[in-house]
């Protein structure tokens, strides 16, 4: 999360934090996690902090509302302390500097209220990307109108597949939105870079999709896996191509 943060505090006004103590799938978060909390905001690399409790209601549906819930939450924390556009990020996602100032200008002088840019996703490091990047999008930067707010399975653009807990709408209320290609901006998904990727994938909002076996599999071939391997596991238990890029992140000590 800190490495996240830093990706982009240099090019943002007000940063929140929405943190849970209990995981949507009732797993207690890690020990340290409020005192980390409380050192990033000393050290001013965020502005707030705020505990979500999530609905632990017996819908399949839930874990996705409880982030829906947390992305307005933040939303709604931009809005009072006087920002005009907000951006909803998690802690394994990252931006260059470069393509962040071209988005938030683009965003600022073109009048949009919603923008979009795809994604690359890492396995096990910051210097290994899967050969194929994914095709979806995620949701930037948001202009905060009297209405904005996030809505589960809002309406998004035709062929702008998307997650569904990330949409608001604004595109639904009549407002302009830009697709950056990947050359203006995309987003860095360390998304398989994990301490314990049994956890992230035991407490995701998409948890029903995967059985324990395949939980376990994948888990053992990441937990064996090395950098001569150029083939990794996702989530599902298929085999996906690996290529080896350059640094551009650091993601820890």
């Amino acid at each position: 999360m800190e490495y996240s943060i830093r990706s982009i505090r240099s090019n943002v006004d007000y940063i929140s934090v929405v943190y849970q103590e209990v995981s949507n799938h009732g797993e207690p978060c890690d020990p340290g996690l409020y005192d980390l909390l409380l050192s990033l905001k000393k050290r001013k690399l965020i502005d707030a902090i705020l505990l979500y409790t999530p609905n632990m209601t017996p819908n399949p549906e839930q874990p996705s509302l409880n982030e829906t819930n947390k992305r307005q939450l933040g939303l709604e924390l931009s809005r009072v302390h006087g920002c005009t556009h907000h951006i909803t990020i998690d802690c394994d996602e990252f931006y260059t500097d470069e393509q962040f100032k071209f988005m938030k200008s683009t965003m600022e002088m073109g009048y949009y209220s919603t923008g979009y840019c795809q994604h690359r996703q890492y396995y096990h490091d910051n210097t290994h990307q899967l050969a194929i990047p994914e095709g979806e999008y995620v949701a930037t930067i948001e202009k905060i109108l009297p209405s904005t707010q996030y809505i589960y399975q809002a309406y998004a653009p035709d062929g702008i597949g998307i997650d569904p807990t990330r949409k608001t709408n604004n595109i639904s209320s009549g407002g302009a939105y830009r697709v950056f290609t990947r050359q203006e901006c995309e987003m860095h998904h360390m998304s398989f870079v994990r301490k314990d990727i049994r956890k992230k994938l035991s407490n995701h909002s998409s948890r029903r999709f995967f059985t324990e076996e395949q939980i376990t599999k994948v888990t053992d071939y990441y937990n064996s896996w090395t950098p001569d391997n150029k083939y990794c596991m996702w989530a599902g238990g298929n085999l996906l191509e690996l290529i080896e890029v350059p640094k551009l992140f650091d993601i820890y000590e």
